[in-house]
């Protein structure tokens, strides 16, 4: 069976939620995003951009991992 074949964009979204680890890989490139575009309006040289925005890149998604992992600990603990 193809599943793109009865694809209808907005109307039949793709089943990407079936598999639960996929969805937090998602984050990824609107954290990727983010960072450039921050980096770019806030930068004066655009030479700069590409490693600050790295810099910046993995600052958010650490601090997302340390709020899951707090998340999951505080989720925990209340049980």
């Amino acid at each position: 069976m193809n599943i793109l074949a009865d694809y209808i964009p907005f109307l039949d979204p793709l089943p990407i939620w079936a598999n639960p680890w996929i969805w937090p890989l998602l984050l990824l490139p609107l954290s990727a995003g983010v960072a450039i575009v921050y980096k770019s309006i806030r930068c004066k040289d655009m030479s700069r951009v590409p490693r600050e925005a790295a810099g910046l890149f993995v600052l958010i998604v650490m601090g997302m991992v340390l709020t899951a992992g707090a998340l999951a600990g505080f989720a925990k603990f209340m049980e």
